[in-house]
């Protein structure tokens, strides 16, 4: 019963204080429209400047509209075009563009192309047909984009004239078969992003008690801090649920798609609020007012946000195997894992027994912050209230 009313005097206090609980449940989602037009607008279409010398009627004029055509229907898999292809007269200028990076790629299709992709289908010239590209050998973009027109290129060449290639390549596919873009994949880390921003709520929780005074009728009541924490962590798990959902449907709204168990989400997902629950109590302990949280609080907020690669992919330190997998530096947050687990439930068709190595880690983790993080809360604030 002391747990239950500590529960109901702190769910009431965070709704109180419904600004933080506001941007607690609205940040994430926030950034789920945010990244969507981020990589909507960061597709890699590459930009392909087209120079035809060959105008004559005929042969030459169909083969040059038949490659334009093909560089121009490959899409990605969001369905957006591969190849934004515009056909320019003056070579200097298009070069000009490429040097100043306004375009990727100048393609010259020289005069008696299609005469050239005659005469070897016929057998008449072993000689093959030629194009030329102007590339920018410094920029990273302009070599994908030659690399793969030149892909396209050959493969439209190959259907055209009917030759084969002198390496055959078997292709297996060891994915699912569907689809998964680069916002798809972004996902899961903005649903862990989610469930980070409760890292504001659960503090604010202790250091209320702390900054007002009230630590020490807390301590003097029959109410223990094994139950104050519990009713806490209650709270909390409650709402880093509530902002995980709100995320989840943000990302449906902007069309995201998965076939993964939402159960086995909840349950990532609740283990990861627990987490930074057990974090928060140890980030508390070293506040004593609501104005160090929202200042120096921010620093352990953007540590897990940046190391659980909720913003950016970090580069991977391996630091052992276990059982199996590879333990990475930033798997001692239990955050880090939720984000591994969760991108493997709902890009990749994994269910919870296929994450259980992540799901016990990221448990075992947030037991052991808990513990050093209840130690701290009591030794600094309840012992000496």
């Amino acid at each position: 019963m002391r747990i239950v009313a500590f529960l109901k005097k702190t769910f009431l206090e965070n709704l109180r204080e419904w600004k933080i609980l506001s941007v607690t449940l609205v940040f994430a989602p926030f950034f789920v429209y945010l990244m969507h037009a981020y990589f909507a607008a960061s597709t890699p279409s590459y930009r392909l400047l087209v120079v035809r010398h060959d105008r004559s009627a005929g042969a030459g004029d169909l083969a040059a509209e038949g490659l334009v055509a093909a560089w121009r229907a490959v899409r990605h898999p969001d369905g957006q075009p591969a190849f934004i292809v515009k056909e320019v007269v003056d070579v200097s200028a298009a070069q000009e563009l490429v040097k100043r990076r306004e375009a990727e790629l100048v393609v010259e299709i020289p005069a008696g192309f299609g005469q050239s992709l005659l005469d070897f289908r016929e057998g008449r010239s072993t000689s093959p047909a030629r194009l030329v590209n102007h590339g920018d050998e410094a920029n990273v973009r302009s070599s994908m984009a030659m690399a793969y027109s030149d892909y396209v290129a050959h493969l439209w060449a190959v259907g055209v004239t009917g030759a084969s290639f002198p390496l055959e390549l078997d292709v297996r596919g060891l994915g699912t078969g569907r689809p998964v873009s680069d916002f798809d994949l972004y996902v899961p880390a903005l649903l862990v992003l989610a469930v980070i921003m409760v890292m504001f709520t659960a503090a604010a929780s202790l250091v209320r008690e702390v900054e007002k005074g009230t630590m020490t009728r807390l301590v003097l009541s029959p109410l223990r801090t094994g139950e104050l924490l519990a009713a806490v962590t209650l709270n909390q798990l409650v709402i880093g649920l509530v902002a995980l959902t709100l995320t989840f449907l943000a990302a449906l709204t902007v069309g995201y798609r998965t076939d993964g168990s939402l159960p086995a989400v909840l349950v990532v997902g609740a283990v990861a609020t627990l987490g930074v629950v057990a974090l928060s109590v140890g980030v508390a302990a070293f506040m004593s007012t609501m104005f160090e949280l929202l200042t120096v609080g921010c620093f352990p907020f953007f540590i897990l946000m940046f190391f659980s690669e909720s913003m950016i992919p970090l580069p991977r330190i391996t630091l052992f195997r276990l059982l199996g997998h590879t333990v990475y530096a930033n798997d001692v947050l239990p955050t880090s894992l939720a984000v591994r687990a969760l991108g493997r439930i709902l890009n990749f068709g994994a269910g919870l027994p296929d994450v259980a190595f992540e799901v016990i880690g990221a448990t075992l983790l947030a037991a052991v912050y808990l513990a050093v993080g209840s130690w701290l809360f009591t030794r600094r604030h309840v012992a000496v209230a």
